[in-house]
């Protein structure tokens, strides 16, 4: 019974020196400190309760169909864009007209000058030379 009463002391102590630190860690705190306590208890934020009604001038319908004519004219002004047309080539006339491109860019790359094997094998030969080794 001694040691739970003993015990039970002891944590209360200790609790009441936790205690003490916690209150001078606050009374020390930075400024800037009560603003985020009060912004993390959500305080200080307008109440959606106190919301003003939509004043008599604004009318949704109205503004939706004023967002209808707006896209369907854009629609029209899209549609009616010579950028818009779809390709008046076939495919075929596009792969022709691709080849046509690609020889014209075969005609325009020089020939390889690259070693034969032979001459290679000669450069290889003349670096071949007996060394001594220790």
């Amino acid at each position: 019974m001694r040691t739970g009463v003993f015990v039970t002391f002891v944590l209360l102590t200790g609790c009441a020196g936790s205690i003490e630190k916690v209150q001078a860690m606050r009374a020390d705190a930075p400024d800037w400190y009560e603003a985020r306590k009060v912004e993390f208890r959500g305080e200080g934020y307008p109440d959606l309760n106190s919301i003003p009604e939509p004043t008599s001038g604004y009318d949704p319908v109205a503004k939706l169909e004023l967002s209808e004519a707006e896209t369907l004219a854009a629609l029209a002004m899209f549609e009616n864009s010579p950028r818009s047309e779809p390709p008046t080539e076939t495919p075929d006339e596009i792969r022709a007209w691709a080849a046509e491109v690609r020889r014209a860019v075969d005609r325009r790359i020089p020939v390889p000058d690259f070693l034969t094997d032979e001459e290679v094998e000669a450069i290889k030969a003349r670096f071949q030379i007996a060394r001594a080794r220790l």
